[in-house]
């Protein structure tokens, strides 16, 4: 009886053991089960979800985009943080900004200037006749100022200024001590910036902090040399910015920037030289990446000593123009973003000369030769890396000629020393119009006193004729009168070569396909129409 009790006991115990661990895994499994399914819905959601719209968008460019409070703009106008009077379309002509319309007096002494209403300051402070009032104070007290992006000049933008006068609330004259024919094109974005007068110290006409203006994004955060964020500005008059903020980091290495679209970090390139077109086209070829261009006014030049020898010689200078194949150089290069140019002057400007660059190996080897007379000089030609590759191939070229060429890659910082101190022979160079009035151009390369030809770009170019042409423009105030001078002195330049125009460069950017809106413009980029894709 008791093997019999004891038999029954452990059968019992078996199957509440059985029925245990029956319930345990059907648990475990059912557990497991929703939580596998937990898993899915959220790796789905995640695969699904788009970056919150309110979510930074990241760029990053080589240099800051703010300056500090001492640069009189503070920012590009590209970061549409403030707005000029008078802004620039994308074929090169004026159109109003805060400036609705203008008109010049019968004498040409005259401009008034009709602004737009109900637009305030993103901190609040209206935007008005009086505000303008103020900002001519501050031009004037700023006199003449440094910039990364544009130096300001208020007596070369606004020549023999004698007056600003409200004329109303919303209507302001300027009066001239003579004609100013070709006013609206000298003072387009950097001439005209219009900034909220609690912004900058009423003194010294310095900002107090960030500079702030009217435009569709306020400057939220500024870490100096690291990065600048923009946030929406829910003041602005016009269609809000589609993204709520947008960060540009500084990232000065070419490859890092690239690395770090790649990897996500960032979302796109920003600003000149952002990215190379090599990597431009490669990353389109890989997928998940769109790249932008357009026309910009920036002229790519080879630059000129012209105290030196050989190149003191005008046939030297034409010879090297004749030997360089600009249209392998934009191709290869360039991978076609761009156009082949002997122009000064960028094709984007309404007063451009069409002027065909002469490609003529032979010719060139003859004027060389009767310069060098069986010398073979060897010539420094200085680079910062971005152009190390266009300089390879140019010296490849200029050895034809005769000349030994040694390429010296510098910092950019640099190669800006040497050429202020006259210490080169050659140097790649990049510049840009600094307004729509070709004046400035074509003064700054080539005037004997020219900016550009003593020691931005070149040296020592000088002609009696050429400055006199210049010259003649202070008094020249009739448009088509001044557009003659305008053509002879671009031909000049074209024959003269002071310093050697090759490629006329685009704005290029590539962005990921997870931001849409992001389009080059001539100069920028559509920032306000920048937002995470859909």
């Amino acid at each position: 009886m008791k093997k019999r009790f004891v038999s029954k006991a452990l059968s019992l115990l078996l199957v509440l053991m059985l029925l245990v661990s029956g319930c345990g895994t059907e648990t475990s499994q059912r557990e497991s089960t929703d939580a596998k399914e937990s898993t899915a819905e959220t790796v789905g959601e995640t695969e699904d979800k788009s970056p919150n719209d309110e979510e930074t968008i990241v760029l990053a460019g080589s240099r800051d985009p703010g300056r500090g409070t001492a640069d009189p703009y503070f920012t590009n106008v590209n970061l549409y943080v403030w707005e000029p009077l008078i802004g620039e379309s994308d074929d090169g002509e004026v159109e109003p900004r805060l400036a609705t319309s203008w008109e010049m007096s019968e004498d040409g002494k005259e401009w008034t200037f009709h602004l737009k209403e109900g637009v305030v300051f993103s901190d609040g402070y209206p935007f008005n006749a009086d505000a303008v009032l103020l900002n001519f104070d501050r031009y004037k007290k700023l006199g003449v100022v440094s910039s990364t992006f544009f130096a300001f000049d208020i007596d070369s933008v606004y020549p023999g200024l004698q007056s600003v006068d409200k004329v109303d609330d919303y209507t302001v004259k300027l009066t001239f001590e003579n004609p100013v024919p070709t006013l609206p094109y000298t003072i387009i974005n950097f001439g005209s910036g219009m900034f909220s007068p609690d912004c900058y110290d009423s003194e010294t006409g310095e900002f107090k902090e960030y500079c702030v203006g009217t435009g569709p994004f306020v400057i939220t955060d500024h870490v100096p040399d690291e990065s600048l964020t923009l946030g929406r500005n829910e003041r602005y008059y016009g269609d809000p910015a589609k993204a709520e903020s947008i960060q540009i980091r500084v990232i000065p290495d070419h490859e890092t920037r690239v690395a770090a679209l790649r990897s996500g970090e960032i979302m796109g390139v920003y600003d000149n030289n952002a990215i190379l077109p090599q990597s431009a086209k490669e990353l389109e070829a890989e997928g998940g990446f769109t790249a932008s261009a357009k026309i910009s006014a920036n002229i790519q030049y080879l630059n000129v000593n012209n105290r030196n020898f050989p190149f003191n010689d005008v046939r030297m200078r034409q010879a090297m123009s004749m030997i360089i194949d600009r249209e392998t150089l934009l191709n290869s290069v360039y991978r076609g973003y761009g156009e082949i140019t002997a122009n000064v002057l960028s094709p984007l400007s309404v007063f451009y000369k069409e002027i065909t660059p002469e490609y003529n190996p032979e010719k060139a080897k003859e004027l060389a030769s009767e310069v060098l007379n069986g010398q073979t000089p060897t010539v420094r030609l200085l680079t910062a890396s971005t152009y190390k590759t266009d300089a390879e191939l140019i010296s490849s070229w200029l050895q034809e000629l005769g000349l030994q060429v040694e390429i010296q890659v510098m910092e950019s910082s640099a190669v800006s020393e040497a050429l202020k101190n006259t210490d080169f022979d050659l140097s790649m160079g990049f510049k840009g119009m600094n307004n729509a009035e070709p004046e400035t151009m074509l003064r700054g390369f080539l005037h004997s006193d020219g900016f550009m030809n003593n020691g931005f770009a070149m040296s020592g170019y000088s002609n009696e004729a050429v400055d006199g042409l210049l010259d003649q423009l202070n008094s020249t105030y009739v448009r088509e009168d001044r557009v003659k001078l305008y053509d002879e002195l671009q031909e000049i330049s074209a024959k003269e070569l002071p310093v050697i125009p090759l490629i006329a460069v685009t704005t290029l950017v590539v962005h990921s396909d997870k931001i849409t809106g992001y389009d080059a413009m001539f100069t920028g980029v559509t920032l306000p129409e920048t937002r995470w894709a859909d």
